[in-house]
């Protein structure tokens, strides 16, 4: 009789076991190499953080997810993370070394499973991409830390290679798996260049109406229309901003006139070559022609005036101490330093985000069309 009641309790707790994880996912870890045992947790959807430890590399988490949504583990400070996709009633093993992030494999749910997959079929290609990266950074380190000219050209190459074979395989599968949110997760890792997030869009009208729901598409989408109005034949954006000098401009303040338009800050290495560019050009063409902003992202003033001493920087400058949240770098789709634009005396963008000696090569070519009309 005893036996027959610790049967039924058994059953009844077994049921009660099933019916909560109905509400709830699961998920465990088995992550190897973990220097600092503290992970963070974050859902997407709440923007909840939650924090846990791991033992000997292992951890369990259960979370709340009624719809499918992205979730993201932070490890080693939160210079290491993960992002897998859950949902309640399921369970989720997320495997891997944190030396290499990317090759992490999660099983569970139909997007995670074929995430792995195309990391499995692409393994060696990611690797390789892991450990160029490293290595342009750590020389990258190097030359500022040393001012050693460390040639990293053959490394850039084979980097840039490995990145375009991933990128039409990550276009293979996109065009193969279009009712798949794994297709939004590798647009968004492998495909989109975000210096120019407006050649996702073919990739995003492959998609179902169903994945298109999912709000990966919607940031997507966002970014790619935020591009297209910073691109070339564009009206440039209208802005307001204090000059150093404590004057307030705008894009009305260089009416008439072509504006290269610089985004740069004092901890910039590759804007410092940029300087002296910009002051020979100053020195080409008249100030009736030509105007140059540049718009510092220090947070620390001083530090942008220092430099600009230095460096003899002459023409208008803005410091916006808001740094990357600055909102006139956020109208420009400032993602990296330095950044140019030019604006033509009509505000329209005739070159963006390019290189100082491209600039000067358009400069030349308007102005001198320009002059050649006048004398007609």
């Amino acid at each position: 009789m005893r036996s027959a009641i610790n049967i039924f309790i058994l059953l009844i707790a077994l049921f009660f076991v099933s019916c909560d994880n109905k509400n709830i996912y699961i998920l465990e870890g088995n992550i190897k190499g973990l220097k600092n045992s503290e992970l963070y947790i974050v859902s997407d959807t709440s923007l909840r953080v939650d924090t846990i430890r791991a033992k000997s590399d292992k951890f369990t988490y259960r979370g709340v997810s009624p719809t499918v949504e992205p979730l993201v583990i932070y490890m080693e400070n939160g210079s290491v993370w993960i992002t897998l996709w859950v949902q309640n009633g399921e369970k989720f093993y997320l495997t891997g070394d944190v030396n290499f992030p990317e090759m992490m494999m999660v099983k569970g749910g139909e997007i995670n499973k074929l995430l792995s997959e195309f990391k499995t079929e692409n393994q060696s290609l990611i690797k390789e991409k892991c450990d160029l990266r490293d290595k342009l950074s750590t020389n990258s380190y190097l030359s500022a830390d040393s001012n050693l000219n460390i040639s990293n050209s053959q490394q850039s190459s084979q980097l840039k290679n490995v990145n375009q074979i991933l990128k039409t395989r990550a276009q293979d599968f996109v065009e193969v798996h279009t009712s798949s949110i794994a297709s939004l997760v590798l647009i968004q890792d492998y495909i989109l260049n975000i210096e120019n997030a407006c050649d996702i869009q073919p990739f995003l009208n492959l998609v179902s109406a169903d994945v298109k729901k999912n709000p990966l598409f919607d940031k997507l989408q966002i970014l790619c229309s935020k591009d297209l109005q910073t691109k070339t034949g564009q009206p440039a954006p209208e802005f307001k901003i204090r000059s150093i000098g404590n004057d307030t401009i705008s894009l009305e303040t260089f009416k008439d006139k072509y504006l290269i338009l610089t985004f740069a800050a004092s901890n910039c290495i590759f804007c410092q070559p940029e300087y002296n560019e910009l002051l020979a050009i100053k020195n080409i063409f008249p100030q009736k022609e030509l105007a140059i902003l540049t718009v510092s992202l220090d947070e620390n003033k001083d530090n942008w005036k220092k430099l600009a001493q230095e460096k003899g920087i002459n023409w208008t400058q803005a410091i916006d101490s808001m740094g990357w949240a600055s909102e006139m770098a956020l109208r420009y789709n400032v993602f990296s330093l330095p950044c140019n634009y030019l604006i033509d005396n009509k505000g329209v963008i005739i070159g963006s985000k390019l290189r100082i000696d491209s600039i000067q090569t358009i400069l030349k070519e308007k102005i001198n069309i320009k002059t050649k009309n006048n004398n007609l």
